[in-house]
């Protein structure tokens, strides 16, 4: 039995492994080429905490909530400091002119930062017990840390050792014995600038006292009115308090028990508390300069944030702020706080934003950052990025949007210059793009490591809301997707409210209208559930797929267009477009827009993906229940699928118009390609390669001729699918696209025959029940008869390919098609049985509008324009706006409920199995994992004919939903689908023919190499070929590679485990690569085409899912660059290749650079302190008492210990500050050392050799002295003594 059980299961094994081709290839790249390096973080720091500035390097730190800390300086200055753990940083100060940093984090930890080095690091750590840290003061160059805790008591800390020092200041001796309540948490401590040994301490309840270091007494403060802040005067003398009330009191420092004076800034009615207070002064004449912030009356109900500026003769200047008021700091010319400061600006941390006021203008301007601070101003919701962006692109939105600069600002330089910037590691011409909630769209430069702002697109202008619209949810100009095209300057533009704007970039001014095409309700559908019989069909009303734009004045008195009063009252529109011509300014100038009806009032129809090819000049809109294709050269439909009808293997029809001839407008056709589809099964039986074949008609159909005429003309015949268009807009269209076509336009003209059609009236086949030449024109394919049954089932190649049975389509011998939508098709064997036959998945089909009214056997166009249509020129060809939507209860399956179009991708490449003949195409990915390709037959005038759809009837059937599809040549060469060069309109004249051949992104002297010889074995008559191109399909659980036009499996990587929810195909160090984001937040590199992995790392640290949105702001590009979305006001960008990662790290700026500390402040003046000064000891000496109280040395052990169970040292990867900065200095400074301390040896040894000579002398002449003494004594007579 276990024998037969293994004999099956090779056997299975064996099966498995047909139509899988063995290709070994030679890939240069390895797992070492592949690192993960984060490079740089843009933006305003998310959930920003507090703030710290260093006036003599001149830099400012920012921490946030999540455990991070941002240092900004001079422009490409803006380092990331990342703590262990993601708790909020609390608190934050720097080392004044020392390159160090102490901050203290939620979890009451103190870090001690060293950033004397490129990368900063952590050099010490201290972790609180038993209180939680509520505050910190470092006075200037002073080497104790003093830390407020939540208990009241105020603790010293070594900054050298990060030793907790005994000496501890608790509450219940600050206070007064009269207090009886706890007086809560520190808030506030600050030293006072002449004498360090007096420290004010602020308690959380009003209590404020100054605590005398030496003799451990406190001078404490009245306790009415409550206390909130305080500074110091610059002489140490006075005390000034922001109080409860909104009052300030100020204080004699020797006797604090009254206040000198007391004044309400705001008026005498109730005011609110005055929250931070900071005094300052710009010279010795008492010019001074009073900043708070709080302290605003009750009266206006809602407390508005402000910050108020006192100035000389009691000048008040309130500044009212958008968001809460978290912090502020002043930036001072002189860092002493014993000596007038002179403030010369403010940074004011805001909840979700900064401000930096100049305080030497008048009115107080606001200073221009050079750090893209304002990255969500609106908050951003989608991402794209371009790591290799045209040069001339980036000058022309340089060049346009030097007129966009906001207006305001102070013109002063920025204060904040500290540090040396960045070097641009990459070279190469970066591009970042931001599409906001408010509709505006950014454009960014992020080469060399520094972001700035280069354009600004607002597309919400362009729209007007609908009186209608305001019962509507959900409506909103938000940016749901961008597509750029770089080199034909294209961008379209997706919105979340179901609409789409194509815009064009021009150097110059211009005025022109747009377009507007209403895309077909098929493709707000989500499913098809019930049995549809041919009663209950959708009736006309319901079916009108297209609505036309009408014109009338709006209260602007400009020509808007609106949608027109319909039956069908289903199709609901949020906007109306401006449809008068407006001059635009230069830079993207709209040209098209595709508006998405909405199903219900409830539920906007979202766009799930969208693609551009310029070269093509078509544009692709999937939403959730269909696929839309729309002409850029005509701004018209070409054609709309219901998802489930992508299947088919039936062309769309190729119409053509004769303005000359309007008479008789010849409609030609594409001739039957393939017969009707059986979809694809994908919870059915299938094969082991995943692909299933529909293959063509092998006697294709003679195509026939209509000759009918028409009361009405043209109009009166054909209806476009967009909205009337001016005539200057259809001449630059006209000229834009003249002459234009793809390089199939021989295939397209050797399959395409005119269609001839006798009109007959009798037939209810051809013609719909009192129809006439303006009826419904159909393009069927019959059924056989009813006695010949279509088999469902799949038989299985020799090649492992899924192949359906063919049914030829047989026509009816008068050429008549089949009924219209409507009407039961009872006639000619079309019966109740027969309809319960048909596929699962009904083929694309189009028809012309009719007008609704029976009994009328002509009717007038809906289309026809209120003015008349030029005699001279082509005139726009009409396209199909309608699909049949016929299904039975046998063919609708659960399988299809919700899918939906996720990926596409235009290609020039071959879409049908075994068919080596490529050709522009539309390859399209769904929700269900089938994958395949839609062939594009670009007519030679795009005027005068439309692009014709042929579904090529392959599918490739994958695990979970279809992410990215991408394509490589014979040589295993990235593909790129072809693109538009850029021309000016104003100077340069259009080319008479486009290529729409690929571009090879791989240099072919690096590709990779087929190491064995490759021949595929031909599906059908066994005929060997060579891999002509390669597709790779990314799916959730799975990657494919498949060789065309074979389709034969040559590579395979499964995602058993964990899915992945986004790729990209790009080049490390010039080598093809898959770059994946998995579903855990990971990246994962791997080689292309052999999908080797090379690189696994954490990027996101929590798991995601698909329509996470985090993952629509992840974005991959060229080169193993990429950018996410850190924070929700956080752009990062990150790399996967090694050696961009290591020049990264060598093209670093530096955060610290060397600076001579300003003189201190001399005092000259005897009534200005002079006295203290002169009967007083020195700073140094203040500095060793300090020392000596605060050290443990003459204490006994005991005092140590308790303190150990207080707070407990964590030592940095060095032990001391000096350790660290030895480790960490750069080249230049360490050569500087080396010759320095070179230097001093030498001199040391000199005066060792002096020295040594010295005592060599003396030795000698002692010695001589000696012998002398000793010669004296000896020739002395004892008698002589």
């Amino acid at each position: 039995m276990e024998r037969a059980k293994r004999r099956f299961a090779s056997a299975l094994d064996g099966l498995r492994s047909l139509g899988k081709v063995e290709v070994t290839v030679d890939e240069r790249i390895q797992s070492e080429h592949c690192a993960f390096f984060k490079i740089v973080r843009h933006g305003f720091p998310d959930d920003a905490r507090c703030i710290a500035y260093d006036p003599v390097q001149r830099l400012l730190a920012i921490g946030t909530g999540h455990g991070t800390c941002r240092i900004i300086g001079d422009v490409g200055v803006d380092y990331l400091l990342r703590h262990e753990t993601d708790h909020p940083v609390l608190h934050a100060q720097f080392l004044i002119n020392e390159g160090g940093l102490i901050t203290a984090c939620a979890n009451d930890m103190i870090h001690l930062w060293n950033f004397r080095q490129k990368r900063a690091d952590i050099v010490h750590s201290l972790q609180l017990n038993k209180e939680s840290v509520t505050c910190i003061h470092l006075p200037l160059q002073s080497k104790w840390l003093f830390v407020g805790t939540d208990k009241g008591n105020v603790y010293s800390v070594s900054v050298g050792t990060f030793q907790m020092s005994s000496y501890v200041i608790n509450w219940n001796k600050a206070i007064d014995l009269s207090c009886r309540v706890h007086p809560g948490s520190v808030k506030q401590l600050s030293a006072c600038p002449i004498d360090p040994s007096r420290l004010l301490i602020v308690f959380e309840k009003g209590v404020a006292v100054v605590w005398n270091l030496s003799t451990r007494e406190a001078d404490r403060f009245p306790l009415d009115p409550p206390i909130k802040c305080a500074s110091w005067h610059y002489d140490g003398r006075q005390v000034m308090c922001g109080n409860v009330d909104g009052s300030v009191s100020i204080f004699n420092a020797r006797r604090v028990n009254e206040p000198v004076q007391r004044s309400t800034p705001h008026g005498q009615g109730p005011c609110r508390a005055i929250h931070q207070l900071d005094w300052r002064h710009w010279s010795e004449n008492n010019e001074q300069l009073v900043i708070f912030s709080g302290g605003m009356p009750t009266d206006d109900g809602v407390p508005v944030p402000a910050l108020t500026l006192l100035k000389a003769a009691r000048s008040a200047t309130v500044l009212e702020m958008d968001n809460p008021i978290l912090s502020f700091i002043t930036l001072p010319m002189a860092p002493w706080p014993s000596s007038p400061q002179q403030p010369h600006a403010v940074v004011v941390l805001l909840k979700g934003d900064i401000m930096y006021i100049d305080l030497q203008k008048e009115n107080y301007p606001c200073l221009e950052s050079p750090h893209a601070m304002d990255l969500h101003e609106s908050p951003v919701t989608a991402v794209s990025y371009h790591s290799e962006c045209p040069s001339d692109l980036m000058g022309a939105l340089a060049l346009v949007g030097c007129k966009q600069r906001k207006k305001g600002f102070s013109d002063r330089q920025w204060p904040i210059n500290g540090g040396v910037g960045r070097e641009a590691a990459s070279g190469y011409q970066e591009l970042l793009i931001t599409g906001h909630k408010d509709g505006t769209v950014r454009f960014w430069q992020s080469s060399g490591e520094h972001l700035q702002i280069l354009y600004r697109l607002k597309t919400a202008s362009h729209f007007e809301r609908l009186e209608q619209s305001d019962q509507l949810k959900d409506v909103s100009h938000s940016v749901n997707s961008l597509h750029l095209c770089p080199e034909s300057r294209l961008l379209l533009v997706t919105g979340q409210a179901g609409q789409s704007t194509l815009f064009r970039f021009n150097k110059t001014e211009s005025t022109n209208t747009i377009a507007v095409v209403s895309l077909p309700s098929v493709c707000t559908m989500t499913s098809f559930n019930g049995q549809h019989s041919s009663d209950d069909r959708p009736g006309p009303s319901t079916c009108r797929e297209m609505r036309r734009q009408k014109k009338f004045d709006s209260r602007e008195t400009d020509v808007s267009t609106d949608t027109d009063e319909e039956e069908d009252n289903a199709r609901i529109f949020p906007f109306k477009v401006r449809g008068a011509a407006v001059k635009r300014s230069p830079g993207f100038q709209p040209e098209l827009i595709c508006m998405l009806p909405w199903p219900s009032s409830s539920r906007a129809p979202p766009i799930q993906c969208a693609a551009l090819n310029s070269a093509y000049g078509v544009i692709a809109i999937a939403s959730q229940g269909g696929l839309a294709l729309v002409d850029i050269a005509q701004c018209a439909l070409i054609y709309a699928w219901a998802t489930s009808e992508l299947y088919g293997a039936e062309p769309t029809p190729n119409v053509q118009l004769n303005a000359q001839d309007s008479t008789s407008p010849p409609f030609s056709a594409e001739p039957s390609v393939s017969s009707p589809p059986t979809s694809p099964s994908l919870k059915g039986a299938s094969s082991q390669t995943g692909i299933d074949i529909l293959p063509a008609s092998r006697t294709p159909q003679r195509a026939k001729t209509f000759t009918g005429k028409s009361r009405g003309g043209i109009g009166s015949i054909f209806r476009r699918n967009t909205s009337e268009m001016s005539p200057t807009a259809a001449t630059n269209t006209r000229e834009k696209y003249k002459g234009r076509g793809g390089e199939n336009h021989e295939e397209e003209n050797g399959h395409k025959e005119e269609l001839e059609r006798p009109v007959n009236a009798n037939r209810s086949q051809s013609v719909k029940t009192g129809g006439g030449p303006g009826a419904i024109m159909r393009r069927l394919t019959n059924k056989k008869k009813a006695q010949v049954q279509r088999s469902h089932s799949f038989h299985e190649g020799p090649d492992g390919i899924d192949e359906a049975t063919t049914a030829q389509d047989v026509r009816s011998q008068g050429g008549a098609s089949p009924a219209p939508v409507g009407r039961s098709r009872t006639q000619d064997g079309m019966n109740s049985s027969k309809n319960s036959q048909r596929p699962l998945l009904a083929k694309a089909q189009s028809l012309m509008e009719p007008q609704q009214q029976n009994g009328d056997s002509s009717r007038e166009s809906p289309r026809e324009p209120s003015r008349p249509i030029p005699s001279t020129g082509p005139v726009p060809s009409p396209t199909s706006s309608q699909h049949s939507f016929e299904r039975s209860s046998s063919n609708v399956r659960a399988d299809y409920d919700g899918e939906f179009v996720s990926s596409l991708s235009f290609i020039h490449a071959s879409t049908r199995k075994n068919d080596a003949k490529a050709g522009a195409s539309l390859w399209v990915g769904t929700s269900n994992g089938a994958c395949g390709g839609l062939s594009l037959l670009l007519p030679q005038d795009r005027l005068a004919s439309t692009v014709v759809v042929a579904p090529s009837g392959t599918v490739v059937r994958n695990r979970g939903q279809v992410l990215h599809t991408s394509f490589m040549d014979g040589a295993f060469c990235l593909l790129a689908p072809a693109a538009e060069p850029f021309r000016d309109a104003s100077r340069d004249s259009p080319d008479s023919i486009q290529q729409v051949v690929n571009r090879v992104r791989t240099k072919t002297t690096v590709s990779p190499t087929v190491s064995n010889s490759v021949d595929l074995e031909g599906s059908t008559n066994g005929s060997t070929s060579d891999i002509s191109q390669v597709v790779i399909v990314v799916a959730e659980w799975e990657i494919r590679v498949l060789a065309l036009p074979s389709f034969s499996l040559i590579f395979h990587h499964k995602c058993d485990e964990i899915p992945i929810v986004k790729a990209l195909s790009t080049h490390v160090i010039g080598q093809p690569v898959l770059i994946c984001l998995s579903a855990a937040g990971q990246i994962q590199v791997l080689s292309l085409p052999s999908l080797r992995p090379l690189l696994s790392h954490q990027l996101i640290p929590h798991s995601l899912e698909i329509d996470d949105p985090i993952v629509q702001k992840t974005v991959f590009s060229e080169h193993g660059l990429g950018v996410y979305m850190a924070s929700p006001s956080e752009i990062e960008k990150f790399t996967v290749c090694a050696e961009l990662g290591e020049q990264v790290d060598e093209a670093l700026g530096e955060l610290f650079v060397p600076v001579d500390m300003p003189e201190p402040p001399k005092q000259t003046s005897l009534l200005k302190g002079g006295l203290s000064a002169l009967f007083s000891a020195n700073s140094r000496q203040e500095t060793v008492d300090l020392d000596t109280l605060f050290s443990d040395r003459d204490k006994p052990p005991s005092a140590a210990t308790s303190m150990r169970s207080v707070a407990k040292m964590i030592p940095g990867p060095s032990i001391s500050m000096d350790r660290a900065h030895q480790g960490g200095v750069s080249a230049g400074m360490a050569a500087q050392m080396a010759m320095q301390n070179l230097s001093e040896r030498g001199e040391r040894l000199n005066q060792v050799v002096d020295t040594t000579e010295n005592l060599k002398n003396s030795a000698q002449s002692l010695s001589s002295r000696t012998g002398k003494l000793v010669e004296k004594y000896e020739k002395k007579k004892w008698y002589n003594f």
